[in-house]
């Protein structure tokens, strides 16, 4: 479980450390954000699932093999023990715990065990998953709105082992939810559902998509998915991980099917000014762990990453930084949870 904890917050300090190494200079102080433009404020499962008893063999996942989703299993486990373990978890993920493997969620129960791991660890690994669960707050704040405001599709792209169509129940009856990723990681997400105890609150329509050889456009013409009424998107935790390229042949794709009043929530990896409390913490996790993994492709500046979005159709409505994610999320908490490292989120809509 260790080793899948680490290595998931590991890729986000590699690329910290080559961007300020190689190309910026150290800045020291506090939190140094950009200036930002803010413009405004904004039957049975197994049926359901599409899948048969008594699976048989491994899963090969795009992020991992067989049982285990790799590093997406670490993020995972972050927001289990985050919900389990600290008082007023900023993200209740109550289903989380139960997308685990059998082995890990024994130990991601055991309060003991995740002391123990939190005391032999030299550097504290929660500031990072901090800003996991602060960004995927924020995200979904704004699913939150949206349906509110009479939206009532949502489509998470790249969606891993979310979890908001499982334990949302309470929007159910008016928010469809449709997860778009790799065939085979879906495979294990519904074999762990069919598993799991709890009785999911809806199931999101799942629309697997090969991006080698299938467009999002195709995989959503597939299913009820009405592109001439709004809907709210999110695209978490994916960009780093593209080229400049690919993130704007997708959000260009994306805002085509973007009819108006829809919303857009994604985050990507900033380049920007490191404070020296920044740069200690990531030579201290540097000096713990080596680089594996999944290898970062992307760091934006946030002049140009909002000059992408304009050129893709789409226009900035916020523009938030970590600052923002601990004052709206961190803010009074005693147990010294905050995002230390460099977040960057919008929330965009069609032109």
């Amino acid at each position: 479980m260790r080793a899948s904890f680490i290595s998931s917050v590991f890729e986000v300090a590699t690329a910290f450390l080559r961007s300020k190494f190689e190309e910026e200079p150290r800045t020291r102080g506090s939190i140094i954000a950009p200036r930002r433009r803010r413009v405004a404020k904004a039957g049975s499962i197994s049926e359901a699932l599409g899948t048969r008893s008594g699976i048989e063999g491994t899963v090969m996942a795009k992020t991992g093999e067989g049982e285990s989703l790799g590093t997406a299993e670490g993020a995972v486990l972050g927001r289990a023990t985050h919900t389990l373990h600290d008082e007023k978890p900023v993200l209740n993920d109550t289903w989380a715990i139960e997308l685990l493997g059998p082995t890990t969620q024994v130990e991601a129960r055991d309060a003991e065990h995740q002391r123990r791991l939190r005391e032999d660890s030299a550097i504290d690994f929660r500031l990072i998953l901090a800003v996991g669960i602060g960004s995927l707050r924020y995200a979904e704040d704004e699913v939150d709105r949206c349906a509110a405001d009479g939206i009532h599709q949502y489509v998470v792209l790249g969606a891993g082992f979310d979890t908001f169509a499982l334990r949302r129940g309470d929007v159910a009856d008016r928010l469809r939810v449709y997860e778009v990723d790799f065939p085979d990681v879906q495979a294990l997400k519904r074999k762990r559902i069919e598993k799991a105890k709890p009785q999911p609150g809806q199931i999101p329509t799942f629309i697997p998509v090969d991006f080698e050889t299938m467009s999002i456009s195709q995989g959503l013409a597939a299913t009820d998915f009405d592109p001439a009424r709004p809907a709210v998107w999110s695209w978490m935790n994916t960009i780093p991980y593209l080229t400049n390229e690919a993130t704007e042949t997708t959000l260009t794709e994306v805002a085509r099917l973007m009819a108006p009043g829809s919303r857009i929530v994604l985050n990507y990896q900033g380049k920007v000014a490191l404070s020296q409390a920044q740069i200690d913490y990531l030579q201290s996790l540097g000096e713990l762990v080596r680089e594996g993994g999944e290898p970062m492709k992307s760091l934006w500046t946030p002049e140009d990453f909002e000059s992408m979005l304009t050129r893709c159709g789409l226009r900035t409505i916020d523009h938030s930084t970590e600052s923002d994610l601990n004052e709206r999320y961190f803010e009074g908490r005693k147990d010294g949870l905050y995002a230390a490292m460099p977040a960057r989120l919008i929330t965009a809509g069609p032109t």
